[in-house]
């Protein structure tokens, strides 16, 4: 987050006096300065202002020229008896306390009773010094004196020119010692030597403290109310007192042109001890208890003189409520600045975040909106505005979170659908092939797990699942019948298969059966066959046996022909013939 403590001063190159509050003497109106608000607006960190009043010429610029340590180009100085500066002006270029880094800037009022404005202009000149003093300088020539504390007259109308609340001002001076600045009386050209009644020397402080105190008869009831006003007032009271800065009575009226070393050094001492006394005991402007920014301190002014513009006087705890009120407005401002600026940086590109990652960043930058929001909104409690302004940036930050969600999701949902068409093609090929049958549908469902899962890890945004219920609601009708289709062609294509190999089959039969058939009448003719062999082969085995015995009686007779035929060749042809008879019974048998 931006470090708002910090002031860039080498940034501010010219340092000037600029008018802080202006008197427009055409309308009546009182004015805060566009260029002087500007510069305010930009301080951060502590700050504090040290505020100087009093007459009119009595070397009030003069002296805060010194203590800035700036000469020509300081406050305006004018060796004229006329009143040179007109309304409040502002040194732009601080005094800092380099131990607390406490910037105290420098404040030059016009001086009073210069005739030429009337008494009312004074006061709310006096009190708008007071309401802006850290530290509030009155200065004056000579001692303390009836005619001195007289010049103080309009703290006497602090109370009428400065209320605290709107309402139930019967304690308002007492109240008012809460909020009024550090008191500092300046006393120029002083040359007569502090000591007490009993002639003991005393310090300045204890001087003003006697002078205050002081309650001896001959004083004017003038008097007696600014010493009780003081006293009441302003709770830290302190004294400084000053020498002529010069000798020469002829020098005085060039006394601002002079450089440091042709001032007298007593004077130059004590400006020192003025400074370094401001710098160690100068408190941060605060209001309420807080410190106030260049911004607050702005608005502060803008609402007291918004007040004496319409005739009203300035309350302390309207100004607080606008400058609440303002802080809130700023802390708004700058929480959503800071936050389209991150969603730019994180949300710029074109590429798509996760769910995971686009929570982490809204909550990241939205940790830092508030932060920013509660640093400058946060300036105390809680109060109205801040509620109310926080909700308005809670509000905004919702309306913004809840687009970049969307533009985000819209992202996704283009890359989430060109993940879907890239992890269900495996799915849609194999539904386009038929892969499927009724006895492996377990194989589709780890197929469509599968789909599922590769979504899952690849998809993004938190509108992934309506991406794949939008896909399921479009295309589960179509799986759906792919796979029905698949199924019932694969299934009529083996019942085709199994019935074509069962008409085959029953052609096989039915050859097989014809041949079987065949077979058994061929068995059958066989067996008839061999049946009549059987017989033929009873007959064979009778007529063997008829011609075996037949052979038996031919040998026989052929023995006996042999003997009893005497001619060979006869018995020859005789045998011979009986031979072939032989050899024909043979193969009969042999059959």
């Amino acid at each position: 987050m931006i470090d708002l403590d910090q002031i860039k001063l080498e940034q501010i190159n010219d340092f000037k006096a600029i008018q802080l509050v202006n008197f427009v003497s055409q309308n009546n109106k009182f004015e805060l300065n566009s260029e002087a608000a500007q510069f305010l607006s930009q301080l951060r960190g502590n700050i504090a202002f040290v505020v100087v009043c009093g007459k009119y010429r009595t070397g009030k610029s003069f002296l805060l020229n010194k203590l800035i340590d700036v000469q020509n180009e300081g406050f305006q100085v004018s060796p004229t008896t006329n009143s040179c500066t007109q309304g409040i002006w502002l040194y732009t270029k601080p005094v800092i306390n380099k131990q607390s880094n406490l910037q105290i800037y420098f404040l030059d009022t016009e001086g009073s009773e210069s005739g030429v404005k009337s008494q009312t202009h004074d006061a709310k000149i006096f009190a708008l010094a007071i309401l802006m003093s850290s530290t509030f300088m009155f200065n004056s020539i000579g001692c303390i004196d009836e005619q001195s504390i007289i010049q103080l007259h309009l703290t006497t109308l602090l109370s009428k020119n400065i209320q605290v609340q709107d309402h139930d001002n019967s304690n308002n001076e007492n109240i008012l010692g809460y909020y009024t600045p550090k008191f500092m009386w300046l006393l120029r050209d002083f040359v007569l030597e502090m000591k007490d009644g009993q002639n003991r020397k005393i310090t300045p402080k204890e001087y003003l403290e006697l002078a205050l105190h002081d309650d001896r008869q001959y004083q004017s009831e003038n008097s007696k109310k600014v010493r009780k006003t003081l006293l009441t007032c302003f709770k830290d009271r302190n004294c400084f007192q000053f020498v002529r800065p010069v000798i020469n009575e002829n020098e005085l009226q060039k006394v601002n042109q002079l450089p440091n070393n042709q001032l007298r050094e007593e004077f130059q001492q004590q400006v020192t001890q003025l400074r370094e006394y401001l710098l160690k005991n100068t408190s941060p402007k605060q209001l309420n208890g807080v410190n106030l920014n260049g911004r607050m301190f702005c608005k502060m002014i803008e609402t007291f003189i918004t007040n004496f513009n319409k005739g009203k006087v300035p309350i302390i705890s309207t100004a607080w409520e606008h400058i609440v009120e303002t802080e809130c407005q700023q802390g708004l401002a700058q929480a959503k600045q800071l936050y389209e600026t991150n969603l730019k940086k994180y949300f710029g590109s074109d590429e798509a975040k996760s769910f995971e990652e686009i929570f982490q960043i809204l909550k990241k930058i939205r940790d830092e909106s508030f932060q920013t929001f509660h640093y400058i909104a946060g300036i105390r409690e809680k109060n109205n505005h801040f509620e109310e302004y926080k909700k308005k940036l809670l509000d905004f930050m919702t309306e913004k979170e809840n687009l970049a969600i969307r533009l985000n999701d819209d992202m996704n949902n283009t890359k989430n659908e060109e993940v879907i068409a890239e992890v269900s093609q495996k799915l849609k090929e194999n539904l386009d092939q038929e892969t499927f049958t009724i006895d492996n549908l377990e194989v589709f469902f780890q197929h469509f797990n599968e789909f599922l899962n590769a979504y899952d890890k690849k998809s993004a945004g938190t509108e992934k699942a309506n991406t794949l219920i939008h896909f399921l609601q479009n295309h589960h009708p179509i799986i759906v019948k792919q796979l029905v289709n698949s199924v019932v062609q694969k299934y009529s294509k083996n019942k085709n298969q199994a019935e074509e190999e069962k008409a085959v089959q029953q052609v096989k039969e039915k050859q097989l059966l014809d041949n079987i058939k065949i077979l058994e009448q061929n068995i059958a003719q066989h067996e008839t066959k061999i049946k009549k062999l059987d017989q033929d082969k009873v007959q064979l085995e009778a007529q063997k046996k008829q011609l075996s015995d037949q052979l038996s009686k031919l040998q026989t007779e052929n023995k006996t022909i042999r003997d009893n035929i005497k001619d060979v060749d006869e018995l020859q042809n005789m045998i011979a013939q009986k031979n072939e008879e032989i050899q024909g019974l043979k193969k009969i048998i042999s059959v």
